[in-house]
């Protein structure tokens, strides 16, 4: 059985009946993500009673509205900071509130050398921007990336791994395919 690892799920109260189905699957591991600071603690929690899950802690950017306040205390437990980013295509957080969010938590994963996952929607020339300011941490995933080439060259660029969803399969997604086929097997 091929053996595969989930470096983007969420985990949630179901979790030990979805880690059973995964290892039968031949999922060997698998890293369950924070969006919130509850949504965090609980990933940590579940990351701590299985040996192979493990947790980021982060703020997603409809929930940035909360602020990032504590999130700091959060990361020695965790390998990587994220669901971190910017959402304009959703109005659940303000942008200000996001860019603020978002630079905060570039400055952590490069301050404790965490890897960054990235959750970007309509708002590729700010991300790209505030990378540039911020410094790109080492690692960054675009999580579920739905760019289009010039965007995946942009995030390649800069170092950074990108992650296809299944909607590179949509037939409206002729843009997604070809930034997924210009993507170095090993990025």
């Amino acid at each position: 059985m091929t053996a595969w690892f989930d470096n983007h799920c969420h985990l949630g109260p179901d979790a030990s009946e979805v880690v059973a189905r995964a290892r039968e699957a031949g999922v060997v591991g698998m890293v369950t993500v924070g969006c919130d600071l509850e949504d965090s603690r609980a990933a940590l929690a579940t990351a701590s009673a299985y040996d192979d899950v493990w947790a980021t802690a982060g703020v997603h950017p409809h929930e940035a509205r909360h602020g990032v306040a504590g999130l700091a205390d959060l990361l020695s437990g965790a390998v990587a900071v994220g669901e971190a980013g910017l959402d304009f295509h959703y109005d659940h957080s303000p942008r200000p509130a996001q860019r603020d969010a978002f630079a905060a938590q570039v400055a952590l994963a490069n301050g404790h050398e965490l890897p960054l996952v990235i959750h970007t929607r309509e708002a590729w020339a700010e991300t790209f921007d505030l990378l540039d300011v911020e410094g790109v941490p080492a690692r960054t995933v675009f999580h579920c990336f739905t760019g289009g080439p010039d965007e995946a060259r942009e995030g390649l660029d800069r170092g950074a791994w990108l992650s296809f969803s299944g909607i590179v399969t949509f037939p409206s997604a002729g843009d997604l395919r070809a930034a997924a086929a210009l993507c170095p097997l090993d990025r």
